[in-house]
């Protein structure tokens, strides 16, 4: 990379350190606050006050030691600034919540909604331990009852695995039926223990909480899963434009690295529309999937790094991950297509053009290639079937312009 661009890079970096530290310091103080806050409204004594303040600081440094370990393993957290804000506001959001919904009866307050919806946003393992804070500081704000507990934490296990079932439109509604009766029951059960008798009230708290978190899973669903039509296609032609800044880093780079970037692009493009794949990001994973060749090796780490800090689309920066099958197998259609496309365009550009002027003879470097992939079992991970593999080798030996 040129110096300038270096020296541009640097600046963003630290423009990104100083904007995660306030990230970070909003996670911390919106934990330790709702502790603060839930105890002045409930009108505990001081000494169970002085209690809260420290548990808001225990789950404080809880949760930022596990941001820390993430980031050391290099996961989400080092994707973009994007991550530690979408992160940071969401919490506080759920704080915001919890706090509020101490004036709520015990068995209404949103426990599973704000387990899912940090779950949601950021991973199963945040949503549990942001869970847990409310939690904790619920019982201590309240009589401190084992069976208001048992619920919370019921409730808590059930905000963290919902994700699961609820990223797939074909279980969408069953999921938002079973965040409706899952509430619903538990409250029921659990209030039934507590009070040692069911009264109308009870089984109206249990019906609002079935709702609530059904009604909230259903928001927070749309609002993190299903984007709007039309959102992740503007982002792929976005990297794909010949005017995005990488793009023009590459052409300068090495002219005939692009001219290959962007042939495999195209052809593998058409390959993913033959078999029914997303054509959009077949397209960018071909035209940056030679990307860490720009900072040299290892060009794993490298072309990662690289497409981190251009905030590139996390499938792409998925197929990056999946270079050459080196550290990874393709893992998806896209990928494994990709990689099928990369492998055949190579062999032809290291060819002279006198072997590669018999058609015969092209049909056999495309015959070859991929059966060397196949055996190697490159591909067993990716769900790419044997169907669309022949009707990409049918496209590959009779209309792509391979050379």
């Amino acid at each position: 990379m040129t110096e300038k661009a270096a020296g541009g890079d640097r600046r963003l970096r630290e423009r990104e350190f100083k904007y995660r530290r306030f990230f970070i310091s909003l996670i911390a103080i919106s934990t330790v606050l709702e502790s603060i806050a839930a105890g002045v409204i409930c009108g505990v004594e001081w000494e169970r006050q002085a209690v809260l303040v420290f548990i808001g600081i225990f789950y404080a440094v809880l949760l930022l030691t596990t941001l820390e370990i993430v980031r050391i393993q290099q996961a989400w957290m080092q994707e973009k600034l994007g991550d530690y804000k979408r992160f940071a506001w969401g919490y506080f959001i759920s704080c915001l919540m919890a706090v509020l919904s101490v004036y709520l009866p015990e068995f209404v307050r949103p426990v599973l909604l704000l387990s899912l919806g940090i779950s949601m946003i950021v991973s199963p393992i945040f949503g549990m331990l942001c869970g847990m804070a409310h939690c904790t500081v619920y019982i201590l704000c309240g009589e401190g009852d084992a069976n208001v507990l048992l619920c919370f934490l019921l409730l808590l296990l059930c905000g963290c695995f919902a994700p699961y079932f609820l990223n797939k439109k074909e279980h969408f509604w069953w999921g938002i039926l079973f965040l409706f009766l899952f509430p619903f029951g538990c409250v029921l059960l659990f209030s039934y223990l507590y009070a040692g008798y069911l009264e109308v009230n009870l089984i109206i708290y249990a019906l609002c909480n079935g709702v609530l978190s059904a009604a909230g899973a259903a928001w927070l669903c749309q609002l993190c899963f299903f984007e709007p039509e039309g959102v992740k296609e503007q982002a792929i032609k976005k990297v794909l434009s010949e005017n995005f800044g990488l793009v023009r880093e590459m052409k300068r780079f090495s002219a005939a690295d692009y001219e290959h970037a962007k042939k495999v692009s195209q052809i593998a493009e058409k390959c993913a529309n033959i078999v029914g794949a997303d054509s959009n990001i077949a397209a960018a994973g071909g035209l940056y999937y030679r990307l860490g060749r720009m900072d040299g090796e290892p060009y794993v780490e490298n072309g990662v790094a690289l497409a981190r800090l251009n905030y590139l689309p996390r499938e792409v920066i998925e197929i990056l991950k999946e270079y050459n099958g080196e550290k990874k197998k393709p893992s998806t259609v896209e990928s494994a297509i990709v990689h099928l496309v990369d492998s055949v365009v190579a062999k032809f550009d290291v060819l002279d053009k006198s072997t590669l002027s018999s058609t015969w003879n092209q049909d056999i470097i495309v015959y070859q290639t991929l059966n060397e992939n196949s055996s190697a079992g490159l591909y067993d991970q990716s769900g790419l079937g044997m169907n669309m593999y022949l009707q990409i080798r049918d496209y590959l030996i009779k209309e792509a312009k391979l050379l």
